[in-house]
């Protein structure tokens, strides 16, 4: 009787628990994800965040229809470090014209042409030899190269580049997929997962990710060695702070977990500029074998260390036995631990790449032992352990155009008819790139290779402390690389100078390497012409003015080409010029006066007396205007002819 009670009493119970409807589960699930939404979106509306994205409009003012990369992104990749790596300004197309030729360059801090400032590297180089040789395209050669990243970042960068329509993507990258941001062995990591790294980077996008982690990092970084270095005021390198794991002995698990990273993201780069049809030319990597040391020589097992190999190679290199020697100095940089030098493995993984995708591929390893004192690579064409010299990013630059020329990737407008000869001549010739560019590098080097990794950790910069000052170059390099003064400025500092001591060649070279860091910009050009009409040197303002006028035709230099035109007596031209500048600017007396002259001298009477009126309401009490002003009245009287002079 019990029994049966209780089994009554339990199916009552049952019958009372309620059982909601399918919508009402439905409802539970989406409330976080609403949440969520609500969150992000609020977040977005208030402007929190990052938005990422891999080109911006600058300053739309001043660049019009023209993108930049932005400076902003690598914070996306470096959110432990204060002040991340910066980016070349090099504008394109927002909206791409008929024969714009358009080529982008991806790597790492040899692409962005470390130490030197962009006029040094090789895609500056590409782009004036396809400039020089293709005057009817319109060349942009885009540099993306950044300081410390690897392949994560590259693989990142690559869906937007291939919205903008490249006709060819150059890639020169490898040397940091162990310390590169992101990578198996930098202190800037979060894994060696791809997946779980690339998905990291795709969810940056969201401001709610971000919120995240700018609040662990906020938290993480009250405790971190990076703000303990900084309150003991050391003085360590972006490339010493990058090691995470210092030892990866050759074929090591962690030295596969780089081969394999580097392979498998670009795989992934190169299958999406296959799907979308651009070019690709892959560069195999170069660096220091026969001067650099290795780093951290270590025993493993039955392997000689690094150091034994590379003073065997020493010994043998000084013997004259070069071959062996060369074998052994690239034994000697795969075996140092610290991988800092890209191991070999990946210039196979490289070269194996480009044969499976049907990608040119440069053997710059090969292309700089050949170039090199007893085919070994060197201080001959390396500053430090893998940066090239200025004449060796020339090299690059000149060898990744023969690839295009042999693969037929060059502009497809008529090519200037000109030897390979001339074309390296004009190149060195008007290199736009002074002694304070030479010295400001000097000294980043020095920063670098005084510091750790070349020396031991912590010890005290001699290369940097011994540095004195012998001259006003020195001095504008040390305001540099101490950010007292800008790159920039330092160079418009030293323009005036020359100026002040009448050395009008040297004066033209700081303004023309300004200039040419950004050609868009022509403010650099304008103060140059300033004052070479200041000093009477007419005529060499004419090709600065051309420039300008080309770029933006203006009211400043269609006023000076008009004027220089018109005391050259061609009048039709001058006429062309001065109607352009008064049309952009009607309160200049001068451009009146002188167009007023230019069409006197065509015979337009009436036209010429209107200008002068013009000129003497702006400017009544000018001798000049009114003396003008009543020959042209007498013309008009009488028939007599004027003697007129330019002002």
């Amino acid at each position: 009787m019990k029994k049966k009670l209780s089994n009554n009493i339990d199916r009552k119970e049952n019958k009372s628990v309620k059982k909601y409807p399918f919508w009402f589960y439905l409802i539970l699930f989406f409330i976080p994800i609403l949440f969520l939404i609500i969150l992000e979106t609020s977040l977005r509306v208030f402007s929190y965040g990052e938005k990422y994205e891999v080109f911006v409009e600058l300053t739309p003012s001043t660049f019009p229809n023209t993108l930049f990369f932005n400076p902003e992104l690598p914070r996306k990749y470096f959110t432990n470090i204060d002040n991340p790596p910066g980016v070349i300004a090099d504008g394109f197309e927002k909206e791409k014209s008929k024969n714009t030729f358009r080529v982008f360059v991806l790597g790492e801090s040899s692409t962005a042409g470390w130490p030197f400032n962009a006029n040094a590297n090789l895609s500056r180089h590409l782009k004036w030899r396809l400039e020089l040789l293709y005057p009817n395209s319109k060349i942009e050669v885009i540099n993306l190269g950044i300081s410390a990243v690897n392949t994560y970042t590259i693989r990142d960068l690559v869906p937007e580049v291939l919205e903008h329509n490249p006709d060819l993507i150059v890639f020169y990258n490898g040397h940091n997929e162990y310390y590169g941001v992101l990578g198996v062995a930098s202190s800037q990591t979060i894994g060696r997962s791809r997946f779980l790294i690339n998905t990291v980077l795709w969810l940056q996008e969201f401001r709610l990710v971000q919120l995240v982690q700018n609040t662990l990092t906020w938290g993480m970084g009250l405790f971190a060695e990076e703000k303990a270095l900084r309150e003991k005021g050391e003085n360590e390198t972006l490339m010493g702070r990058m090691i995470g794991e210092s030892l990866i002995p050759l074929n090591s698990e962690i030295f596969q977990n780089g081969i394999e990273q580097f392979e498998g993201n670009m795989r992934d780069i190169l299958e999406l500029c296959k799907n979308e049809n651009v070019p690709v030319i892959l560069g195999m990597l170069t660096s220091n074998l026969k001067d650099q040391k290795p780093f951290i020589s270590i025993n493993e097992g039955n392997a000689p260390s690094a150091e034994s190999i590379f003073n065997k190679a020493r010994e043998l290199y000084s013997q004259g036995n070069f071959d062996s020697a060369k074998v052994l100095f690239y034994l000697a940089k795969d075996l140092d631990a610290l991988k800092f030098r890209a191991p070999q493995k990946i210039n196979d993984v490289i070269q194996s790449l480009g044969a499976e995708f049907n990608f040119s591929v440069v053997n710059f390893d090969s292309i700089f032992n050949s170039a090199s004192q007893n085919g070994i690579t060197g201080n001959n064409l390396m500053v430090d352990h893998l940066h090239p010299t200025v004449e060796g990013y020339q090299l690059m630059g000149k060898k990744y155009f023969l690839a295009m020329e042999e693969n037929n990737l060059l502009p497809k407008t008529d090519r200037k008819k000109i030897s390979p000869f001339q074309v390296d001549s004009i190149m060195k010739k008007n290199l736009p790139f002074t002694p304070l560019d030479s010295t400001i590098a000097a000294l980043r080097v020095k920063i670098l290779v005084g510091s750790f990794p070349f020396v031991p950790k912590g010890s005290q910069n001699l290369l940097v402390k011994n540095f004195k000052p012998q001259n006003y170059i020195d001095s504008l390099a040390i305001y540099v690389i101490d950010k007292f003064t800008t790159w920039e400025e330092a160079h418009f500092l030293l323009a005036e100078r020359y100026h002040n001591e009448n050395k009008i060649d040297l004066m033209k070279k700081e303004f023309e390497a300004v200039y040419f860091d950004k050609p868009k910009d022509t403010k650099p050009l304008t103060q140059l012409v300033t004052l070479l009409i200041a000093r009477g040197k007419v005529n060499e303002a004419v090709q600065y003015l051309e420039i300008i006028h080309k770029i933006n035709p203006d009211e400043f230099s269609s006023k000076w080409l008009g004027a220089i035109a018109l005391n050259n007596n061609e009048i039709q031209t001058a006429i062309r010029y001065l109607e352009m500048s008064v049309a952009l600017n009607i309160f200049d007396p001068q451009v009146w006066f002188n167009l007023s002259g230019a069409y006197a001298k065509n015979e337009q009477l009436d036209k010429a007396i209107e200008a002068i009126e013009k000129c003497l309401n702006l400017s009544p009490n000018n001798p000049i205007a009114l003396d003008l002003y009543n020959q042209l009245m007498k013309i008009k009287e009488e028939g007599i002819i004027i003697e007129y002079t330019p002002q």
